[in-house]
């Protein structure tokens, strides 16, 4: 590929991964400060956000008449136009308009999340996949850096305004959109029937298991993780746009590192140990506030915030696991998407069940004993995968 698009891809990804970082950062805030409070009814506003994460193997389906590049233009618009709705009405009269913004927004979001992944696949030499993955999600680390940056000095220093944050997330997501649409690049993939994008085949049965278990494991971070910290401890988005800049600055070493650990130790190896690094996280995230005092407490959790968020770094094992395992380098999209499909199913359920167990015992122990054992579950799976090289893709 013209080193020039390749390039202009970096960018357009640090762009819109810059927005989405923004966005994501405030988001539990926003919510409280809309006077949703209670943890069953934010497990449940997860419905409409993880949703898309389904809708997202349809639209794309639409879409298939595109490049790669075209799509995630247009998922980068669709994002952007979710934000921007949200910074500009006055849906704190309207529960019915909040989730109409957070599901077009979301979905978005859910196409990018598998269209970066796919494209890198596509520019990567088969032996250079897991690392060039562990690469991009470095450079998304980076713009999650430039992200939290933004907000903690806004909030700490400038402005405390939620609605300015929500336009300049929807304003970079735009000029993302812009610069995908200027890559002109014949190698990336252009789907020739709708049908093609949806894919279940037998022989990937283990990487849809991986993905049933990392939807559930997922969202109780991204649900009750941020939930902790705004409700159980009472943070600010500037506290959280803090402990999301150290996670960036560290995961730009540690992202990278993890897809090199990936290329020398194999897939299995790392799935099985974020699988072990998760189930100690999540222990320690319910017993922390039993066993510590608060100041203690509220500093164990927020590394076990950042340890979290650095252990999303093993996604580019599966995507690796499954670029390696493909009969046809056709397979590979649709499978991820179909794979994510999946994941939503489970990550839907976790958020509204792990509402429900933090509403019905009073406490957040057992949304994360929950997500505890989903990952012993999730490592006896990632045990059952080879590392055993695969046969060359066919065309």
């Amino acid at each position: 590929m013209n080193n020039k698009y390749i390039y202009m891809l970096l960018l357009a990804v640090f762009t819109v991964f810059a927005a989405e970082s923004i966005f994501g950062n405030i988001f539990n805030n926003y919510l409280q400060s809309l006077q949703i409070s209670s943890a069953e009814l934010r497990g449940t506003l997860e419905f409409p956000r993880e949703l898309p994460g389904i809708l997202s193997m349809f639209a794309v389906g639409i879409l298939f008449f595109l490049r790669e590049n075209q799509i995630a233009a247009i998922a980068s618009f669709i994002f952007g136009i979710g934000v921007g709705a949200l910074a500009i009405s006055n849906i704190s009269s309207s529960i019915t308009l909040l989730v109409l913004f957070i599901l077009i927004g979301s979905l978005g979001q859910h196409i990018l999340l598998v269209i970066v992944d796919s494209i890198v696949i596509h520019i990567s030499k088969p032996e250079n996949r897991g690392l060039r993955l562990g690469q991009m999600r470095g450079l998304v680390n980076a713009a999650g850096l430039a992200g939290s940056a933004y907000l903690w000095i806004k909030w700490e220093y400038i402005s405390r305004s939620y609605g300015i944050d929500l336009l300049v997330s929807c304003s970079l997501s735009i000029l993302a959109a812009l610069i995908f649409l200027a890559v002109r690049e014949e190698k990336l993939p252009q789907k020739r029937k709708l049908k093609d994008t949806f894919i279940i085949k037998k022989r990937y049965h283990l990487y849809y298991a991986l993905e049933v278990f990392f939807g559930a494991r997922k969202q109780v971070f991204i649900t009750f993780g941020f939930w902790v910290i705004v409700s159980v401890l009472d943070k600010s988005p500037a506290y959280i746009a803090k402990i999301m800049l150290i996670a960036s600055l560290l995961g730009m070493f540690f992202k990278p590192f993890t897809g090199k650990l990936i290329q020398k130790f194999g897939e299995r190896k790392v799935l099985i140990a974020d699988s072990i690094a998760l189930f100690v996280v999540c222990m320690v995230y319910a017993f922390s506030l039993k066993i510590f005092s608060l100041p203690t407490a509220t500093i164990v959790i927020s590394i076990c915030f950042i340890v979290d968020n650095l252990l999303f770094a093993a996604g580019a094992a599966r995507s690796s696991y499954m670029g390696r395992i493909a009969e046809k380098k056709e397979d590979i999209t649709p499978t991820l998407y179909t794979g994510m499909a999946i994941n939503h199913v489970t990550s839907i359920s976790a958020a509204v069940l792990g509402g429900y167990i933090w509403t019905w015992t009073g406490s957040h122990m057992g949304a994360f004993l929950f997500a505890a054992g989903l990952a012993v579950f999730s490592g006896f799976t990632a045990g059952r995968i080879t590392d055993s090289p695969s046969s060359k893709l066919s065309t």
